[in-house]
Formats: C-alpha cells, structure tokens, sequence
C-alpha cells in the first residue's frame, strides 16, 4: 500500500490593494500589497495534524530493543554495519526465582511489579549492564515484558531460550550447591513444554522462510518412542537408547513421560502434556501465554489431592477449564522439580548418608544432544 501524505491546509489570505489610476496616465501605481495569515486557521490547522511538521509517535521501548539487539552483536537494521560481537554470547534462561528476596523487572516502566520467589522469569545473561567475559551478571524480566522486546517469530531470538535444568544450570553460571535443593530449576512438565514449543515454533519459522529441512528434526526411533510416546497406552519400547543408563532410562519413560493414561471401570482415557497446552497461536505473548496456561492448571490440579469431587473450586478457577481425574494426576506428576545427581555434580561437604538420599531426586539425561532435535541441542551442550 502506498505511504499515505498528509499535505499542510492552505493558508487562508487577504490580499489588500490601494491603486491610483489617472485619467491621462497609463501607468497603475500599486501602493499596498499585503498578504495577512488567518491565525485562527493555522490553529485549527495544528489541531487537525496538517502543520508542516507533523509530529512522529514514538514507541518508548524502541531505544531498549535497540540496546538489545547491540548486546547480542546485530546490527540495529538490515544493511547496517553489526556492532562488536559479545564475547560469551547472550543467551535467555525461563527460570524460578529462587526462595530469597523479590527482584525488580528490568524492563523500563513494568507495571507487573516486582518478581516474587517461585515466580517463573527470563534472565538476560550475561545482563546488558555486566561484564561480558564472564556469565556473573543478569537482568531479570517478566517473560510478557521481555516478549515485548524480543521478537521470537526470529530464529535469532528463539535459538536463545534456554530452560534452565539439572543440564543447563552450569552454562547459566550457577553453582551446584545453588540448585540442588531445587532453586531457580524449572518443573519438569514446564521444561518439556518449553523445548517442545521451541521445536515447534522453530518448524514454523523454517517454513515460512522456506529453509525448512526435515532431516535436521529426524529422531531415531527409539529416542522419538521415548520423549514423545511414553506414558501412553500403545507405548512399548523395543530398546533402550545407547546413551541412556537405565535409571534415566526409567525417568524419562515415567516420571517425565508427557503421556498418561487410564483404564478404569471400562473407562479408557489418555492426556497429551503438548496437546493441552502447546497451541497453534504464534502472536507476542505466544510464550508466556502457554505458561500462565500450565500454572493454572497446575493449582487446579493440586485442588483433586485436597477435595472430593463435590468440592467448590474458588472463583479465580471457575473459568479454566475442569481437570479429568487422569489429566490432574498427569500434571501433578510433571509439576516435580528435576534435580541433578549428585554423583554428577560433587558437592563437597556432604557425608554419605546424604549422598545416598540423592536417590530420591529426579535426573534426565546427561548425554542427549544427539538424540533431541537441533533446536534443542544446545540446551544439552553443557
């Protein structure tokens, strides 16, 4: 569509003349001419939007996605010279805040409030005012307002989301001791959804750039069988993957299984973790949509361990929609923190009775960057 031009208003004038013609001369004698502005109209004309210099809007968090994309090395527009590329490269952690203080959202005029602990986040790390030889430093956000700033319908923001986990927690610049008790670590159920959502949304971006290569998201067999069949009535699997142990083996076969089914009374139903919450909507808050999703599923589910079935569900709840019997106990189960082992991590300090106790905290796998999808390799890269 053509750009649309708004002209000034003509000015209104009045043009006064005084001529003396004399009878016997041909000459005119023009002695007044004067061009007089209608200052009312040029009023009028500034209220209307016709003044020869139209003011611009100006959209007040352009100057912050500027800054972003000079932080990550990208020029600040296509054909422009890219800025001095970063020396680790940025990258953004869907994280808990961990069980210590609230913390400010970064983002210029937030309205949200501060990040209480527990509250599910994005951290910008290294942050944009840290030290980019080292990992010390992040700027927090809400995930709505950093989907303000960052476009994830682009592969250059996408590939950055990292849920942090038992495998990430190292790459983010986190201790051990600052995550075995489960701090900052994500629930299981929303890890999956997340590096679902990644691949999923990555698909969608290849193809409508028209890169899309079915090869580079081709699973083995018994890999696909795992992450994306287990927990369902036809899952039965023929071998373990190579690279698995058997106890991770069995975690992911069961305690992460994005599956669950029923068979009761005659009764057969089965719940898929991605259908119910991964849509096909692609807009801002496309992210943080599914998330608040989960949490609120998340309560409700909680709910079955607390009431019969003729229990009153508060009226923050009434309008989610109700949870079966098999769904609550799906997401219950995925709503558990995975943490690593602690073979795995050394913590020093600790007796071996405590290293024994280990055994009840979940573990994933330790080596699966070839078996997932490249969207999410390197989430296992550490």
């Amino acid at each position: 569509m053509a750009p649309s031009i708004d002209y000034p208003a003509p000015l209104p004038f009045s043009l006064s003349l005084s001529n003396s013609i004399p009878q016997k001369q041909a000459t005119i004698n023009v002695s007044v001419v004067e061009i007089i502005e209608d200052d009312a109209a040029q009023e009028h004309s500034h209220e209307d939007g016709h003044s020869s210099h139209p003011e611009e809007s100006i959209d007040p968090l352009d100057s912050e996605r500027q800054r972003l994309r000079n932080h990550l090395g990208l020029p600040a527009e296509q054909g422009a010279p890219a800025p001095e590329q970063p020396r680790i490269q940025p990258l953004f952690f869907i994280e808990r805040v961990p069980d210590s203080r609230a913390v400010s959202c970064s983002l210029p005029g937030c309205t949200h409030g501060a990040l209480q602990p527990g509250e599910l986040r994005l951290a910008l790390n290294p942050g944009m005012g840290g030290d980019m030889w080292f990992r010390s430093s992040s700027d927090y956000y809400h995930i709505p307002c950093f989907e303000l700033l960052a476009d994830f319908t682009s592969p250059t923001y996408l590939d950055r989301i990292q849920p942090l986990t038992r495998n990430t927690f190292k790459l983010r610049g986190l201790k051990p001791s600052s995550v075995f008790d489960g701090s900052y670590l994500l629930p299981g159920g929303v890890e999956r959804l997340i590096l679902e959502w990644k691949v999923t949304r990555g698909k969608a971006i290849d193809k409508r750039d028209g890169v899309f290569d079915e090869r580079m998201y081709k699973l083995e067999e018994s890999v696909y069988e795992l992450l994306y069949r287990a927990g369902s009535r036809t899952y039965r699997p023929v071998r373990r993957p190579g690279l698995l142990d058997q106890f991770e083996f069995y975690t992911l076969s069961k305690t992460l299984a994005p599956n669950e089914f029923e068979y009761t009374g005659g009764r057969k139903e089965e719940w898929n973790l991605f259908e119910s919450f991964i849509g096909e909507e692609d807009g801002v808050h496309d992210l943080s949509g599914m998330l608040e999703r989960w949490e609120r599923a998340v309560a409700i589910a909680w709910q079955h361990t607390r009431a019969s079935s003729s229990a009153s569900v508060s009226s923050e709840e009434e309008d989610q929609p109700a949870l079966t019997p098999t769904a609550a106990r799906a997401i219950r189960r995925l709503s558990a923190i995975p943490t690593p082992q602690l073979s795995s991590v050394q913590l020093l300090g600790l007796d071996f009775s405590v290293r024994l106790l280990s055994g009840i905290f979940l573990v994933w796998v330790k080596a699966i960057e070839a078996l997932i999808p490249v969207r999410m390799k390197s989430v296992f890269s550490v």
